[in-house]
């Protein structure tokens, strides 16, 4: 039985490492207009150094589901009509090469949605390219 509990510790641990990393998986981090681009800009922050584990390519991906939710809902719709969608996930630290990889796939899912995926470290934006190996 202590053995269980200690389990439970260890994964209520990770989840709010994962948390203190990058934010609620409910909540919508930033957002903010640039009318004259006619855009809606969502960020998505990440604090500290994003690693490959499972548990934060699940959480990373949870939280960019609800981005897309947000973003598809009437509520958005309403309050930002005409406005393209971008949603940009900012690092303070580059993050393992397991995320990345798995953000390059994310890039079609977000446009079949009609939304702009970039990437940010730090204040510069960057792009992710596929290796040939």
């Amino acid at each position: 039985m202590n053995e269980h509990y200690n389990d439970e510790q260890q994964h209520m641990k990770t989840k709010q490492e994962i948390t203190s990393l990058i934010g609620e998986i409910n909540k919508i981090d930033l957002s903010y207009v640039k009318p004259n681009e006619n855009k809606v800009y969502l960020l998505l922050v990440c604090v500290g150094h994003i690693d490959g584990s499972p548990q934060m390519q699940k959480a990373l991906l949870d939280k960019m589901e609800g981005y897309i939710g947000h973003i598809t809902s009437d509520w958005f719709r309403n309050e930002y009509p005409e406005m393209q969608p971008v949603t940009v996930i900012k690092f303070k630290e580059e993050p393992d090469e397991l995320i990345l990889q798995l953000l390059s796939k994310c890039i079609p899912w977000f446009n079949d949605y009609g939304i702009d995926l970039r990437f940010q470290l730090n204040d510069d934006y960057f792009r992710i390219t596929v290796s040939e190996r």
